[in-house]
């Protein structure tokens, strides 16, 4: 600090050693050029203050902490107390149920409940009546649990949050597109990912995939903003690219993403890029078709539209150390040639299911453990093909108050 008594010293040096004056009145400048500065911060933070941008702020990030925790609260039913009232005793947790959510580029969104005591191996779930692509693309699927919150993302960037419950369910044995829910576009934009995200809070990335393989990694406090701001951005640099995945992460994790021909580019999240970078090489007529995170799933299941299940232990998928890579082929060049492609792939075990939409309109749901075994989609040499696949898990069974949860639940 400059006070009287430190004056009074340089005065007494530049009176004894008149040549210490240039190097004292240099260091007062710059002494007096840093509490200007300072002092110019704290006025702006004072006139930010006075017209409440301050207090905006403060306010959104509130807003934002208060929607996670009513996300984190439905996922355990609203059963988390934050005050000393938790010393009630606790209820029963009610059965979870699970929803099939179906959607086009257009917009339009099929729910249908599935509750778990109905769900059995090669069972029709659901069916459509009539068309099933009614826009000329094939629709995507999610099974996800009915108390989850969705990330509605088109290809523009922008953003809308809809919990599952919002979008009406629907008999699931007479699907009609005259009946769906509509997520509306703007102007020509498409809807191109559907994300579960009650969760996302304990994840410290989300990874955005584009179809023609670039990546950009964002950090998990940067989501929940563009969420608030109902925009994350296209994750594109050519005009012909589109958003195609978006993975919630950790630091630790390892993210994976395979194309419609059958390469897999694999790499951990840590050394993704957070600025848009292109990590695989695709050909002219290939693209993305599924992004995921391998977590400690000891396999690899990927279906093709001809009815296989093509199983990999996860550990023969290999490391990709650089990008722009071609990535590893799971298909022979001679299958490729003969037209065989990838509708979906996925990290599993032996206690998760799959779900494959078929040509004929029906859902059919497959005990993972099944597939192993039999490495098929289809039953013999049925004419069908399957059209669009994903995996799911059951939800864990409801514990009785003092005892602990049984394991499971959607991933």
């Amino acid at each position: 600090m400059i006070n009287p008594d430190k004056i009074e010293e340089w005065m007494r040096e530049v009176e004894q050693r008149p040549s210490s004056a240039p190097l004292i009145i240099r260091y007062i400048a710059s002494r007096l050029e840093e509490l200007t500065r300072r002092n110019e911060e704290l006025r702006a933070e004072n006139i930010a203050l006075v017209s409440e941008k301050k207090v905006e702020e403060y306010e959104s990030r509130i807003a934002t902490l208060e929607y996670q925790l009513e996300l984190l609260k439905r996922q355990v039913s609203g059963d988390v107390a934050l005050t000393p009232e938790a010393a009630r005793p606790a209820r029963p947790a009610a059965a979870e149920t699970l929803s099939l959510v179906v959607y086009t580029p257009g917009g339009l969104v099929l729910r249908v409940e599935l509750p778990p005591e109905e769900i059995a191996s090669s069972a029709v779930l659901a069916n459509f009546r009539g068309v099933i692509a009614p826009e000329g693309a094939l629709p995507g699927l999610l099974v996800t649990s009915t108390q989850e919150e969705l990330l509605f993302v088109f290809d523009t960037g922008r953003t809308a949050a809809q919990p599952v419950i919002g979008i009406p369910a629907l008999d699931p044995h007479n699907l009609d597109w005259q009946q769906a829910f509509l997520q509306e576009p703007r102007a020509s934009e498409e809807l191109a990912v559907v994300l579960p995200i009650s969760r996302m809070s304990l994840y410290e990335f989300c990874v955005q995939t584009s179809r023609k393989g670039f990546v950009k990694k964002i950090r998990e406090p940067a989501l929940e903003t563009y969420i608030a701001n109902a925009y994350l951005g296209t994750g594109v640099i050519q005009r012909s690219d589109k958003m195609c995945g978006l993975a919630l992460s950790s630091k630790t994790d390892r993210f994976v993403m395979v194309s419609q021909q059958g390469f897999f580019f694999s790499m951990e999240v840590d050394r993704l890029p957070v600025a848009i970078e292109e990590v695989m090489r695709l050909d002219t007529g290939d693209h993305v078709v599924s992004s995921f995170i391998l977590g400690k799933k000891p396999s690899l299941i990927i279906a093709t539209q001809t009815g296989k299940a093509v199983l990999r232990d996860a550990a023969w998928l290999e490391h990709s150390t650089s990008f722009k890579t071609k990535g590893q082929p799971v298909l022979s060049r001679e299958r490729r040639d003969s037209g065989v492609r990838i509708v979906g792939a996925a990290a599993v075990d032996e206690n998760d299911w799959g779900l494959a939409l078929k040509s004929d309109g029906d859902f059919v749901a497959y005990k993972m453990s099944d597939l192993f075994g039999t490495g098929s989609l289809l039953p013999g040499q049925a004419p069908a093909q399957i059209l669009a696949f994903t995996t799911f898990r059951l939800p864990a069974a409801p514990a009785m108050p003092g005892q602990p949860p049984t394991p499971g639940g959607v991933r």
